[in-house]
């Protein structure tokens, strides 16, 4: 969009926003990682077969939520019924 802008090929649609807050800097670049952890919650990487990781990113879509909420879940419900029944 900028180069669109920049170029003059883009132009505001609408009334121009005025008053406080109109002039709001936004950040640039990438936000700073964290300094410190946010939690214990140690990462752990598993490899998938395209057909699942496909089928999980669709899931994610529908339910708007990222893929590790659904292997969170999975999981879960996975060691719930495992753990029980040893």
């Amino acid at each position: 969009m900028s180069d669109a802008f920049q170029a003059g090929e883009w132009r505001p649609v609408g009334e121009p926003v005025v008053g406080p807050g109109a002039f709001v800097k936004l950040k640039e670049g990438r936000p700073a990682g964290r300094r410190e952890a946010g939690g214990n919650t140690p990462t752990t990487s598993v490899r998938l077969p395209q057909d699942i990781r496909d089928a999980l990113d669709a899931q994610a879509a529908e339910e708007r939520v990222k893929p590790a909420e659904i292997i969170r879940r999975a999981l879960v419900e996975y060691l719930e019924r495992h753990v029980e029944a040893s």
